[in-house]
């Protein structure tokens, strides 16, 4: 069900089994995540609505189908713009 890394990764970030059995069991999106793989995860209003765990909408599995395993388990973070894009966006003059 889980490969070596991702039960490395679970230790490392305190997850127990039943946790990403959870996240397996009540995903409700799923999106490609390249090389024949999903992301599955528990949206926020779900995780709410379950009241199982406050945490359960914090991460997301990187879900095989090819070996139909969990290949890792990672925390959902906020995605950060880079500063170079920051420069680009920010408008005023241009350079060039």
């Amino acid at each position: 069900m889980m490969t070596r890394h991702a039960l490395q990764r679970c230790q490392e970030r305190g997850l127990r089994t039943f946790f990403v059995q959870t996240i397996l069991d009540q995903a409700d999106v799923d999106e490609p995540a390249g090389d024949n793989c999903r992301r599955l995860r528990v949206s926020s209003k779900r995780a709410r609505h379950l009241n199982i765990d406050d945490s359960l909408a914090r991460y997301a599995l990187i879900w095989s189908d090819d070996s139909a395993r969990v290949v890792t388990v990672l925390p959902i973070t906020r995605r950060v713009r880079s500063s170079s894009n920051l420069r680009r966006n920010r408008g005023g003059r241009r350079r060039g």
